[in-house]
């Protein structure tokens, strides 16, 4: 099985780069949607979980083999924006892109199966964000590998301030009170929200096919995973809510903070959401244990 499943995440990174990035995503969302929908409504969807965050459209094969490509191409020449992720890559009819594709798909499959779940699984006991971290290692690989500006940002700052700050920070409280209040209203008619992070996340994904869309699948899933923690722990709804604005807003912040480090004026791409979730995941896994 594990050849055939080589075989399968090589193809999944292909498809990626021929489609975007940005584009495997937003399948991915779909699929997420199906799967929390089920979840929360008591349905058996361990095969659409499966196929969200598996070989096909799991972001941290097609999400990431398809950055990946892109960051080739512009290396490449092919593109003049290693960052365009957004753009499929089929149109340049460049073989070699595709395969690039394909190998980091392979390339995250063992990162996900090995690194992550063998050697950080161990490593972090109260357990992290799988897709996340993988997204991250295989940006990190991509960078070093396709660029010649190392790591970080080639002007980096700590984080955004100004308006920027400002429009950060209220866009995070929004959506954070709506996966806050809404899990609380769910709850309280009785619904479960077993798979309420996987519908924010998927939501958030989904919405990407909006034009000038920032991403919010970082504080869409972590919001809802507070306030599945929240609720879980008995907190009131207020606590609840409260929970999940807090949580909301850090996975914001670190998110900014990793783009304005190591993701601007850069010709690949490093997930500033990958990183947020992974560290906010064991912040929150944590803090269950605690509560």
């Amino acid at each position: 099985m594990v050849l055939f499943n080589i075989l399968a995440a090589f193809g999944a990174g292909a498809l990626a780069a021929s489609i975007g990035a940005v584009n495997a995503f937003i399948m991915t969302g779909i699929l997420a949607i199906i799967a929390g929908v089920g979840s929360c409504l008591g349905v058996d969807t361990g095969f659409t979980a499966a196929f969200a965050f598996g070989t096909v459209v799991g972001p941290h094969m097609s999400f990431a083999a398809g950055a990946a490509a892109t960051a080739y191409a512009k290396k490449k020449g092919y593109i003049d924006n290693g960052c365009a992720l957004g753009q499929g890559l089929a149109f340049l009819g460049k073989a070699d892109v595709l395969v690039v594709g394909g190998i980091f798909g392979v390339i995250a499959l063992l990162i996900a199966d090995f690194v992550v779940a063998k050697i950080f699984g161990g490593l972090i006991p109260f357990g992290t964000d799988n897709p996340g971290m993988t997204v991250v290692i295989s940006g990190i690989i991509a960078r070093l590998a396709f660029t010649d500006n190392g790591v970080k940002s080639k002007n980096p700052t700590f984080m955004a301030k100004g308006d920027a700050l400002t429009a950060l920070l209220v866009r995070a409280i929004a959506l954070s009170l709506m996966a806050g209040g809404t899990g609380v209203a769910l709850n309280a008619a009785g619904y479960s929200l077993a798979g309420w992070n996987l519908i924010l996340f998927g939501l958030a994904a989904v919405s990407l096919i909006f034009p000038g869309m920032a991403s919010w699948h970082h504080i869409g899933i972590i919001s809802a995973y507070a306030t599945m923690v929240g609720v879980g722990a008995g907190l009131a709804a207020a606590g609840v809510v409260i929970l999940a604005v807090v949580a909301g807003v850090l996975v914001a912040l670190l998110c900014n903070m990793e783009n304005c480090l190591i993701n601007t004026e850069v010709d690949s791409h490093i997930d500033g959401e990958g990183f947020s979730i992974c560290l906010m995941t064991i912040v929150l896994n944590i803090v269950a244990a605690v509560l």
